[in-house]
Order: C-alpha cells, then structure tokens, then sequence
C-alpha cells in the first residue's frame, strides 16, 4: 500500500493580535517590595487570526493540496461559529478528525504590540488541554496510509502520550516540541527523541534540548535520522546520517520574499514544505530546502494563514533560489 498520509498533531488555536500607541513601560506600575502590579492597556486596533502550530502546518499542505492530510486535535464551542473549521475544510485534501467540547473554548493567544514593539501575551489552553485524552488508534484506520506523523507543540503530557501511540502504529515521527522545550522532564524528553525519526526546533529550543537531555548533537543523531535547526533570517541547518551512519552538516540559507510583512507562521510553513518533500520521497535535504520555500510565503502576509500561494509558484521560487528543481517537485 502506498504511503500517501501525514498525519497533524498539535494545536489548534485563535490569535488575537492587538496595538497600543504607547510604550509598555509608560502604562505599567509595578512595586517588587509589596509583589503589587497594575497596568490598563488601551488597545487600538484588533484582529483575529487563525493559528496554533497544526492549524498552520495543515493550511500551508491545503494550499499545496499535494498530500492527504489528517488533522487531529481538540477545539471549544467557538470554532466553528468563528469560521475556523470551515476556513481548514474548504482544503480537500485536509481530513478534520476533531473533538469538539461544548463547555470549552479553543485555544486562544491574546497578543499586544506597543510603539517600540513589546510584546505583551496571554495564552488560554482551553480545549488543547483536552489533547491527551486523545487515543489515535480509535482514530487512524488504517496506520499503514502514513508515510509521516508530525508531533508539534502542545502539553507535555499529550505529546509524551502521542509519541507512545505513533511508535506502536509504526508511524515515523517528526518531533517538534516548540515553545515548551524548557518544560520537559529529562527522561520523557529522552523517551520521545527515542520514538522519533527527526527531530526539529529553532536555535534556542534545540539548545534546550541539549542541555535537559545532557546529549550532545552527536548523541541525539544516534536516535534520529536528522536534527533541523530554523535559525530565522539566517536560514535553517540540517544534520542528518545516510544508510552508512556517515554524519552531515548543511547550512540551508533562506528563500527572500518579494515583501516581509509579518514573520508569524514561517516556522510552520517551513514544516509543511519538509513534509511534503518527504512525502514526494524528496531527499531530506531537498525537503528542509522546500520548507524555506514555503516558510517565504508566509511572511509576506500578516498572520500565520493569510498567505496565498499555488504549486507552480513554489516550483518558479525554488528554481531561482536553488537553481533547480528536484524531479520529484518538478513532476507533481
């Protein structure tokens, strides 16, 4: 049977972005004797995005519509009446396999930018707390359609228990624990690298990693096939051993935009584009080239899914990047 699925894992959830026309710092009061703080932040300006780290995977495959997806996760009563769920569904090639909870709201990520671009974030789980009562057997049907699982950001606890569930359905996993690195208790984080097949993160979560696992990079390419490091506006870099265990090191540089308006979501599409490439049975090289592709696209909007981009356009942006393009692109 031929492996045609990537399966998302991950969160799903609303950003609202919203603007002071002020300073932090002129709007704060804060006593560190008596532990007192006060602030009133008067918003200008805001905006609802669609977001959360499996909601943008999934909506950069949509826009390629090259490989089935299914999407997991746990939402509240508001994502269907804030149009999310159709806002995924319009894809074809995207399968919504979601629990719904009506005492509950999604995920939400309230956001604040002042004049001098401080940043002020609450986060609201919400329904994503619901994650690791999901059983993935009850929802995959046939384990063997899956040429790629991505384990992405969210509690420790549901991605510990989705490493556990992928390893047993014999799904290759990406592990991409994102913003909680810092969290993880050593020997789970051990465990999960142990279940995975590459191992993803930025410059600072990767440095994490290291130093709550005690693993040098050499160590960690012991148990996965590959570690990718994003590194932003310097590009990504990719370690990786072939079938003879011999070691690369490759520095990817990045794919220039035509405009830079907002870099939100560039991560997740430079996920999408590894995945797809994967999928294709590009070379894992290839594939992270493929994710700066798409992670361009992402920045030239404002939010992680506003972003609007077809197969041919990625074809003509990896050619002028790269000089090529890898025939197994070139012929989807």
């Amino acid at each position: 049977m031929e492996k045609n699925k990537v399966l998302v894992l991950g969160s799903l959830a609303f950003d609202y972005i919203m603007g002071f026309k002020e300073k932090f710092v002129n709007a704060v009061s804060i006593d560190h004797k008596k532990e007192e703080y006060q602030s009133t932040i008067t918003a200008d300006s805001r905006h609802l995005h669609f977001g959360g780290t499996a909601g943008n995977i999934a909506y950069n495959l949509g826009l390629l519509n090259v490989v089935s997806v299914l999407l997991i996760g746990s939402v509240g009563k508001d994502f269907e009446s804030l149009g999310y769920k159709d806002h995924i569904q319009r894809f074809g090639n995207i399968e919504l396999s979601i629990d719904e909870y009506d005492d509950l709201f999604t995920a939400a990520c309230y956001i604040v930018n002042d004049i001098k671009s401080n940043q002020m974030i609450i986060f609201h789980s919400g329904a994503l707390d619901k994650c690791k009562n999901i059983n993935l057997e009850d929802k995959i049907k046939n384990p063997k359609e899956f040429a790629y699982a991505i384990n992405s950001t969210q509690s420790i606890e549901a991605m510990s228990n989705f490493a556990e569930q992928l390893n047993n359905l014999k799904i290759p996993t990406i592990f991409d624990p994102g913003q909680v690195t810092p969290l993880f208790p050593k020997e789970i984080l051990i465990n999960i690298i142990k279940k995975s097949e590459i191992l993803i993160g930025n410059a600072y979560e990767i440095e994490q990693i290291k130093r709550r696992t005690g693993f040098t990079e050499k160590k960690i390419i012991e148990y996965v096939k590959a570690i990718i490091t994003t590194k932003g506006s310097e590009g990504s870099e990719l370690i990786y051993k072939d079938d003879k265990n011999k070691i690369y090191n490759i520095d990817i540089p990045i794919a220039i935009p035509e405009k830079i308006e907002d870099a939100t979501g560039a991560g997740d599409g430079y996920r999408a584009g590894i995945l797809t490439g994967l999928i294709l049975n590009m070379t894992i090289l290839d594939s992270c080239r493929l994710g700066s592709i798409l992670g361009s696209f992402v920045i030239e909007s404002s939010g992680a899914q506003t972003q609007n981009f077809n197969i041919n356009q990625v074809r003509k942006r990896f050619f002028n990047t790269y000089g090529y393009i890898p025939p197994e692109l070139e012929k989807t």
